[in-house]
């Protein structure tokens, strides 16, 4: 599903959310006139038309990605229209495509384009641009994490008509569902007239938000869509103007001043402390699993965590109650697994409970391991941004840690380098640094399928797992045209992959962030990214 999907992948916003923090102040925003916080939204009488701005603060762009079709794009949640895209109840249902069929065989999807859909160029979107995107996203250029399953499985597509798409598969695949919401489609005209460059560096999309200016690791400006086809969603603030922040003592400050109404980097400590003076929180997301995931396990060389004894009791070490208690003020409780939504698909409860806290058995575990000394490598490797909120859950993990006993070692790196060592698109070999590290994921999905594929399976991007009897769950799973047996298969695959205490569940935590009284009532897509959230924010009524 879309963006719920996660993120994710995840991606990945999530992570940039709840594990991100903030930095010199070096970057500031326009200054605007200071107010008192208020625990609800001023009253104001909203205006005719677009007005005013959404200052935000994000803690690292990242790869600072306006292209959606090749990277993984947060601006471009904004920018442009999906495929199809998810209800807030977790259903698929139409965007780009109005409607969509497939065959009783399962092989042939068609797509029924929207004839209402206009760039902001003022060029009709049509299925030209939808088989343009999709070809794009299909190629083997692209490092979008939710390309590869569309890849695989690809034998054909076509433009039937004007606002009639059609992709056909080599075998039955009904979970492409999700894939197809991750895509989102560009002007292929507009992008053939000016290359790739400039289509990056000045893109066109059909979405809310119209791309203004970015300035690489400082600002990034979209204004608003006033034709957007979406009634509910044309925007009532006239621009969004993100801050790249890395230091969250600076978000705080600017926050406190008036001058963001975000501030998107900041630990549960200090949203609490703002609330507790008068701000107010939302929610944006789905309850997020918060999870510690093993990498090349199956390697030698990855030390101790190659013992799945030494694996069962990093985790029996950790006292999550306290971790709820503390680093989430009480706004998570413990269990949970990777992108494993409570009620999601494939997901019971006895699936995601949690370990217990247990150090006693953790160090009987460790001793029946011959831990440190039958180990070439003993260290256990955590790796992580220098975000304080990301910091703050790594340093608590390794307290527990050594605690029992454990060497252990957190390994801060740069946001990409971050990012390219838990997406590994070409797989992992003995030697690659990470081999046996771990990583941290914040992010839920009520269908989790390639989330999982890519966590569980052989060819996943993780690399976190290789068991030829799990691949062969999931490909029964994948293949199944009865829908009846799909939770069944599912769950059956899930539970045989996170038997190999490859990932190690924390807490289920509660996306909340601070919100300025400037803001009024979010009205749409809170079920998704913050980025999709712009477009239904009101003004204080």
């Amino acid at each position: 599903m879309k963006k719920a999907l996660l993120i994710s992948l995840a991606l990945l916003i999530m992570v940039s959310m709840i594990l991100s923090g903030c930095g010199e102040e070096t970057t500031t925003a326009t200054t605007t006139t200071s107010t008192q916080p208020t625990t609800s939204a001023t009253t104001s009488t909203a205006p005719a038309g677009p007005s005013g701005t959404i200052n935000v603060a994000i803690a690292d762009f990242s790869a600072e990605a306006t292209d959606p079709t090749l990277y993984e794009s947060i601006w471009g949640w904004a920018m442009y229209d999906s495929l199809i895209t998810t209800s807030a109840d977790g259903r698929y249902i139409g965007e780009v495509a109005e409607s969509w069929d497939v065959s009783s065989d399962g092989l042939t999807w068609t797509f029924h384009i929207r004839d209402d859909i206009y760039f902001w160029n003022g060029e009709q979107l049509t299925a030209e641009d939808v088989n343009f995107t999709l070809t794009r996203f299909t190629s083997e250029e692209s490092t979008n994490p939710w390309s590869s399953g569309l890849r695989a499985n690809l034998d054909s597509m076509r433009v039937v008509d004007p606002f009639t798409f059609e992709f056909k598969t080599v075998k039955p695949e009904l979970p492409l569902t999700s894939s197809f919401a991750a895509t989102r489609i560009i002007a292929k005209n507009y992008y053939e007239s000016v290359g790739q460059d400039a289509f990056r560096a000045s893109p066109m999309g059909s979405g809310p938000w119209i791309f203004v200016e970015h300035v690489p690791e400082t600002t990034f400006k979209m204004k608003a869509n006033t034709n957007y086809w979406d009634p509910k969603n044309v925007p009532e603030f006239e621009y969004v103007m993100e801050y790249q922040v890395p230091e969250e003592s600076t978000q705080i400050a600017m926050f406190k001043r008036g001058e963001i109404d975000m501030p998107m980097g900041i630990t549960a400590a200090s949203r609490a402390e703002l609330v507790s003076l008068g701000y107010r929180t939302q929610k944006i997301g789905l309850s997020a699993p918060v999870v510690l995931n093993f990498q090349g396990t199956w390697f030698e060389k990855a030390g101790a965590t190659h013992d799945i004894k030494i694996r069962e009791a990093l985790s029996l070490a950790i006292n999550r109650q306290e971790l709820c208690d503390t680093i989430y003020e009480g706004n998570a409780v413990p269990g949970g697994l990777f992108a494993l939504q409570p009620g999601g698909f494939g997901v019971t409860d006895d699936l995601i409970a949690p370990d217990p806290y247990d150090p006693d058995r953790a160090k009987a575990l460790m001793a029946e391991a011959g831990y440190p000394d039958a180990f070439d490598n003993p260290v256990v490797t955590l790796f992580t941004t220098s975000a304080p909120a990301g910091m703050e859950l790594m340093q608590a993990v390794q307290a527990y840690w050594v605690e029992v006993g454990f060497q252990v070692k957190v390994e801060i790196l740069e946001a990409t380098v971050w990012m390219a060592y838990f997406f590994n698109t070409l797989g992992m070999t003995e030697d690659d640094p990470n081999v046996g590290w771990l990583w941290a994921w914040t992010g839920g999905s009520a269908d989790s399928t390639y989330m999982q594929k890519n966590l569980l399976t052989s060819e996943g991007v993780h690399q976190m797992l290789r068991d030829p009897a799990v691949d062969q769950m999931y490909q029964d799973y994948l293949t199944n045209t009865d829908p009846d047996k799909a939770f069944d298969l599912f769950n059956k695959f899930l539970k045989a992959g996170y038997a190999q205490r490859i990932c190690i569940g924390l807490v289920l935590s509660e996306p909340l962030f601070a919100i300025s009284h400037k803001l009024g009532e979010f009205t749409t897509n809170t079920h998704m990214y913050y980025s999709d959230t712009y477009s239904g924010i009101k003004h204080p009524r």
